[in-house]
């Protein structure tokens, strides 16, 4: 049995479906009051459990092959790093007591204690899990975090934090973590698998200009425009300044691999397209 935190999310219920397909037993973790008939009409067990309450965390991972675990930042939180801290032992508690294997979910980056913005809270999931069993799947920047300026890049424009354009970062496509989270779960070792392909703003600029028939320039978003840019986009006050320290440590090239990382199979250019053809983009 292989158990799904978060899978009402991006990667967790891109996890689960892809185990399901594969005709592997699942049983997915939702949040308390969630509805989980798709799921259980999918072929899922479902569980719910608050990632806070290790007394339902444990009974969920209960009979576990392995486990699927992630810590996204809590914006809403008062103290963001006390509650990814929080969640961290959650998870070391109801891992140690069922003694089952993991998978989490970590990010470039990771290995530093600071200078990374929101990335520190898989900082503080690598450091809370390392004495376990547990593989972590560090994925480069999320393609999808691009899909917000679709909008501007209808128009022509491709604003971008990242610079300079033309220097590429790792990204990761939610496909690829998905395969990469589903065959670490099979195995029974533990490791770190450092996840992603380059690619520059001006690439992604180039792919959606391709895709959309039109061209997209990408376009620096200047450091003094950072706080009010974010503010605009709807970032919750408290997490404006994390989100400003992890651009910062892209550009200073802080944020980065230790090692070699897999390249992932969804191109930017499979991505832009992919995206384009779905029904959200439609609209």
């Amino acid at each position: 049995m292989f158990v799904i935190m978060g899978a009402g999310g991006k990667t967790g219920g891109a996890v689960a479906r892809m185990l399901l397909r594969q005709g592997e037993p699942v049983r997915v973790v939702l949040r308390p009051g969630r509805a989980g008939q798709e799921w259980a009409d999918r072929g899922a067990e479902v569980a719910h459990a608050d990632v806070r309450d290790v007394v339902a965390l444990t009974k969920a991972f209960t009979g576990a092959r392995a486990v699927y675990a992630l810590n996204p930042p809590d914006y809403t939180a008062e103290d963001m790093l006390a509650s990814a801290r929080h969640v961290a032992q959650s998870y070391h508690e109801a891992l140690g007591a069922t003694g089952a294997r993991a998978v989490a979910l970590s990010s470039i980056g990771a290995q530093h204690a600071e200078g990374t913005g929101n990335i520190v809270t898989t900082h503080i999931l690598e450091q809370a899990l390392a004495p376990l069993a547990v593989s972590f799947v560090r994925a480069g920047n999320f393609m999808t975090n691009w899909l917000p300026s679709l909008p501007d890049m209808r128009s022509g424009v491709l604003p971008s934090f990242l610079a300079p354009l033309d220097r590429p970062i790792p990204h990761a496509a939610i496909e690829d973590i998905a395969r990469t989270v589903a065959r670490e779960l099979k195995r029974h070792d533990s490791r770190t698998v450092e996840l992603g392909s380059d690619c520059s703003p001006q690439d992604v600029a180039a792919a959606f200009g391709a895709a959309l028939g039109n061209p997209v320039t990408a376009r620096i978003i200047e450091r003094p425009r950072w706080h009010q840019s974010l503010v605009d986009s709807g970032l919750p006050p408290a997490g404006v300044g994390t989100w400003i320290e992890l651009w910062d440590g892209f550009n200073t090239g802080h944020i980065r691999f230790e090692g070699t990382p897999e390249p992932g199979e969804v191109t930017i250019e499979a991505f832009a397209k992919s995206n384009l053809a779905s029904p959200q983009a439609q609209a």
